[in-house]
């Protein structure tokens, strides 16, 4: 005690400051979620050497392997829930190599999150492979998703449900509701995505019996919330526009006049809606060259569509007479994207959410030049969802679930689906986006146009290219190399180098890197990819072909070729997708349909079993099988129900100080700058971290 008064004030602290620091920390360690039985430990890593990746925070959260939830109350003002996550090694192998080995980040800018793995801050073992972050989670909402996993569990007959890798159906699964009781005794327990389940899916009276014996069908639920083409929604006379025989109402809201109206906004952009669509249809009439890829002009859209279309007193087309015909409003939350990627960005994803995914109105083109008939010209606009916030985006996805409690048709149903589709087709629904819209791209998908008749089917992308206001100009085509790479060198290149090595067995399905725009030292992604039959597919070349069969095709180089043309326009729509000979459309939603009848669609989207490999041999192996509404009914049931988390951001400035210093994070993440107010928290979706991830567009 004498000597505790002969110490200068200054070393006092000091000690103080000491002792304080280990009681902390050893009071969160015992707060810590226990290790799962029989879960691995990983070998511990070094500490992380500082590295320009680490200081700017670029660790975006890779799809993990667990994800577990515990309560804790070691962090008062800052969360009372530790949310863990586990990566594989590969990905853990990933993060040593590029400096960020200990920590994981989600959000962006001035709301960065970050999940630790060096010990401190609630993390149990550094190196171990589990990140470890402090959020907060209301009881009520844990409540209510423990009732929800058991209401939908004992509302089965069954308790299998379709298990889905990447795009492709792998198998069941047999869906655990949420541990409310144990969470509540303190225990670490896996928080999954919500249980759901497919409803049984059948081939609709309407659809030909030739087609009843090729496809598996789909459900009540797909088509009155997923993909809805009931003739009392396309063709609602106060809503769309009959071209040929002129009944409805021509500025309805889900008609082609509306939305290329909304979407060229001429109060704030000064462009005439006519003089848009015209500009849009010019690119077919003259050459394009776009990535240095010439596309050949289609100069038959003069005689089939611009030469017949009804004009203004001007000489500009009348919108209000549009020979499109609606044939589909379709949502697709599960391309939603993430600070971190996820949608067709990045391999990524967070669960902290830049917008709800797409929703799309699929048109046809009819052809008026004698009488009226349908054509197999589709176009597609497919406009970015923006809400981004965890639980703006889980009310989206539970709007469209509503749907399926009503009839389409209906003033009920009908009326409930309009106030869905304005608050993204009207113009200004994203003003920070070009002309105000939300479209993200116009996509057209048509044989029609070619001439000698014959030429293969051709698919263009178009945006809104140039802030604040802009005609949609032709752009690359996402995902789809120039086709003249397809069978050659560089195509093998590609798929050897970029795509089969992160394709670890057995997660084949795991997201490839998008087509880059160049590769190899050339100009690599396309701009018009065709389909010149319906055999075909994107393959490796003769040299590489012998390296596919080991294994009956289970080997990173049959998986990387085919999930690289799976990805590609033009590959979607072959081979990869559908069986030799088959009847069913070439396109998903088929705008040859006859009059009449709801929209054909593909077996791709309504379901396929055992698809052979087009290119391996012998056997065609592995077979595939695809069922994407199903997938998709997964995605949207599950998103509905999401729990929204809430996390305390880092102090960015703090931590890449102490990154640029020591190479480490600093003990304390949320250090307050002298601020007396604590700053907005972040909505993370936790739940969300372990979606199936799909990077295709299609």
């Amino acid at each position: 005690m004498a000597q505790w008064k002969r110490w200068s004030r200054s070393r006092k602290v000091l000690i103080l400051t000491a002792v304080l620091t280990v009681m902390a920390l050893t009071g969160w360690a015992a707060n810590r979620p226990s290790r799962p039985v029989n879960q691995a430990v990983p070998t511990q890593q070094a500490a992380t050497v500082a590295s320009s990746k680490a200081v700017s925070l670029s660790a975006p959260l890779p799809p993990p392997s667990q994800v577990f939830i515990q309560k804790t109350s070691a962090f008062p003002g800052i969360g009372n829930v530790l949310v863990t996550v586990t990566l594989s090694s590969p990905q853990l192998s990933q993060k040593g190599s590029d400096g960020t080995r200990d920590f994981v980040t989600i959000g962006f800018q001035e709301q960065q999150v970050i999940l630790r793995d060096d010990g401190q801050g609630g993390d149990a073992t550094a190196g171990d492979g589990v990140f470890t972050g402090v959020g907060n989670v209301d009881d009520v909402d844990l409540q209510a998703r423990s009732d929800a996993d058991q209401k939908e569990l004992s509302s089965r007959g069954t308790k299998v449900a379709p298990l889905f890798a990447g795009r492709a159906n792998v198998g069941t699964e047999t869906p655990q509701a949420f541990d409310l009781t144990s969470y509540q005794a303190g225990k670490a327990v896996a928080f999954n995505q919500a249980v759901a389940f497919v409803d049984p899916e059948t081939v609709t009276a309407s659809q030909t019996a030739s087609l009843k014996a090729v496809v598996l069908g789909t459900n009540t639920f797909q088509e009155r919330s997923l993909m809805i083409r009931d003739l009392g929604v396309v063709t609602d006379a106060g809503r769309t526009w009959n071209p040929c025989t002129g009944a409805g109402n021509p500025s309805g809201v889900w008609t082609f006049n509306h939305l290329m109206t909304e979407m060229a906004n001429q109060p704030a952009s000064g462009i005439d809606p006519a003089v848009f669509v015209e500009t849009w249809l010019s690119h077919w009439q003259a050459n394009q060259t776009i990535n240095t890829h010439v596309v050949p002009a289609r100069t038959q859209v003069n005689n089939i569509i611009l030469t017949p279309w009804p004009k203004r007193a001007d000489g500009h087309i009348d919108l209000a007479q549009s020979p499109f015909r609606l044939l589909a409003i379709v949502a697709r939350p599960d391309l939603r994207r993430t600070t971190a990627g996820g949608g067709s960005y990045s391999i990524n994803v967070s669960g902290n959410f830049l917008d709800a995914g797409e929703a799309r109105f699929v048109f046809g083109l009819v052809d008026k030049r004698s009488g009226c008939s349908t054509t197999p010209f589709a176009t597609i606009f497919e406009y970015r969802v923006p809400r981004c916030e965890c639980q703006l985006v889980k009310s989206w996805a539970q709007q469209w679930v509503d749907l399926s409690g009503f009839t389409p048709g209906t003033a009920a149903y009908n009326d409930k689906l309009e106030l869905i589709t304005e608050t993204f087709a009207k113009a200004n629904a994203n003003p920070a986006r070009p002309n105000g819209s939300a479209i993200g791209q116009v996509r057209s998908n048509e044989i029609e146009l070619g001439l000698p008749v014959g030429l293969p089917w051709e698919l263009r992308e178009f945006q809104l290219t140039q802030f604040p206001f802009s005609f949609l100009r032709e752009v690359t085509t996402a995902d789809t190399a120039i086709d003249s790479f397809n069978n050659s060198a560089t195509f093998d290149n590609w798929i050897l180098t970029a795509v089969a090595p992160g394709l670890t067995p057995p997660n084949f399905q795991d997201p490839i890197p998008p087509v880059p725009l160049f590769f190899s030292g050339a100009n690599f992604l396309g701009s018009n990819p065709a389909t010149p039959n319906p055999g075909f597919f994107w393959q490796v070349t003769a040299a590489q072909a012998p390296n596919l069969s080991p294994g009956g095709g289970n080997n990173t180089t049959n998986w990387g070729r085919h999930r690289a043309s799976l990805a590609a326009c033009n590959g979607c729509h072959g081979r990869e997708s559908r069986p030799a000979g088959t009847i069913a459309p070439f396109v998903h939603v088929d705008p040859s349909t006859a009059f009449g009848l709801p929209a054909r669609l593909s077996e791709f989207l309504t379901g396929v079993i055992n698809l052979p490999d087009p290119q391996e041999s012998p056997g065609h192996l592995p077979l595939r099988s695809f069922d994407d509404l199903a997938r998709r009914e997964m995605d949207i049931k599950r998103l509905a129900k999401m729990t929204c988390f809430q996390f305390h951001p880092i102090n960015v400035g703090a931590v890449q100080s102490s990154l640029r210093s020591t190479g480490r994070l600093p003990a304390d993440l949320f250090q307050m700058n002298g601020s007396t107010t604590m700053p907005h928290q972040v909505p993370v979706g936790v739940d969300d971290f372990r979606r199936n991830v799909v990077l295709e567009v299609h």
